[in-house]
């Protein structure tokens, strides 16, 4: 990625790093599908090789072939911009993340941005294309029932990005509704003749779990013929264990999707016991961890955010040989190569984006998000800390887009 600038809440980028990004993450992302899919003939099995809590994945819909041809259909990556080029340090799949209706798509920052002419993805529109798809080729009505529940609604904002969702599906020609959970399968209709055969999860089911909420209602939605999307075998292709087995190398790998991984895809290995290759030489994995802790981030496979992650630069040595240990011993983790991301200057006030007013100039640390919706792009965003600072609290999110070039058109 050649520059990075800001203008008012949004990044921009040049088009060719624009596309980039999507081009990395789907490439990526089809490497991953396929690592996952090798480990086993069946979802369970699959689960269970990547170590996942079987409690977690209880929504599975038995239905193999379903859940492989749409386990990748939501996709969103997180991208830092490294000394060479964007690394993807980790996936998000599944319905619960916020990018679709969180992230502005041209028109609606085009009015900040002094009427210059810049190209972006919608979000809405790429989810929808891809639903479109599905009730085509399925023979499904055009209806989409919306699955969250309101507690999850964090404040009126949130409600606001509900019902701009559900219009848009409604202006495309969807018929579209917002369901609880609970009040499964009974809103969808009879089963075999459901009025709405097609849903869209808008909850994790994990979160669920520990909420101490039942799922009984959903599984007795899909046993009635409910297509749920995305499936919950998308959630193993965030396993971070899967990103692992694709930086080692799988046999089936050409030297071309090799180069790939290494040239975009930090180092990242499982925390298991064992000698492996890193930088020309062979070395004992847990040694080559505590002796060089200024070079590895430590990761649980399964996690919701980098910013939960421990960096070994940033850790006391008492605190990252524990980590390690316990890493070790419970076989929950990966190991990734640090990256230095680059930084880019933003206007803050009051440690957010700003738009108008008195703003502070301030070095920030972007990790962009690009989205992919049935393999089509589907706009890109960016949450930021300011250059040095760790942790979420504070952190910011902003719209990516790319300067169109003369004879290109930006997307409204």
């Amino acid at each position: 990625m050649d520059s990075t600038e800001t203008n008012g809440r949004t990044l921009v980028v040049p088009r060719q790093s624009y596309d980039e990004l999507f081009d990395v993450t789907r490439t990526l992302l089809a490497l991953v599908r396929r690592a996952v899919l090798a480990l086993g003939t069946g979802w369970p099995a699959r689960a269970e090789a990547l170590g996942a809590d079987p409690d977690d994945y209880a929504l599975l819909s038995g239905q193999d072939n379903t859940e492989t041809a749409y386990c990748s259909m939501t996709a969103r990556s997180d991208i830092v911009i490294g000394e060479h080029g964007p690394q993807l340090l980790a996936f998000r799949l599944g319905g619960a993340f916020g990018g679709p209706v969180r992230t502005p798509g041209p028109a609606a920052v085009r009015q900040h941005t002094h009427r210059e002419r810049f190209f972006g993805h919608d979000p809405l529109a790429a989810r929808v294309r891809a639903l479109e798809d599905v009730c085509a080729s399925r023979g499904f009505p055009r209806a989409v029932a919306v699955i969250g529940s309101p507690g999850g609604l964090q404040d009126d904002a949130d409600i606001r990005f509900r019902e701009l969702m559900l219009d848009r599906f409604r202006r495309c020609g969807f018929t579209a509704d917002f369901f609880e959970p609970e009040r499964l399968p009974d809103a969808l209709g009879r089963p075999g003749n459901l009025r709405y055969p097609l849903a869209l999860r808008h909850f994790t089911p994990a979160d669920r779990t520990r909420r101490g909420i039942g799922r009984d209602p959903v599984r007795d939605a899909q046993r009635a013929g409910l297509l749920l999307l995305p499936p919950q075998s998308s959630g193993l292709l965030a396993n971070r264990k899967a990103l692992a087995l694709v930086s080692e190398g799988r046999p089936w790998m050409t030297r071309a999707e090799r180069r790939l991984a290494e040239r975009h895809l930090p180092w990242t290995r499982i925390t298991l016991p064992g000698r492996t290759q890193w930088q020309g030489g062979e070395h004992e994995l847990s040694e080559l961890l505590l002796g060089r802790p200024e070079r590895f981030v430590l990761k649980k496979a399964i996690g919701t955010t980098e910013y939960q992650a421990l960096i070994g630069r940033d850790s006391a040595q008492a605190d990252w040989e524990r980590a390690v240990e316990a890493a070790f011993i419970a076989e929950d983790s990966v190991v990734q190569q640090y990256v230095e991301p680059a930084t880019c200057r933003l206007e803050l006030a009051d440690g957010a984006p700003a738009f108008t007013g008195n703003a502070v100039p301030a070095e920030v640390v972007p990790v962009l998000s690009p989205m992919l919706f049935g393999d089509r792009p589907g706009g890109c965003s960016a949450r930021f800390v300011t250059a040095g600072g760790r942790g979420s609290a504070g952190a910011a999110e902003s719209a990516v887009l790319a300067r169109t070039g003369r004879g290109e058109h930006g997307e409204g």
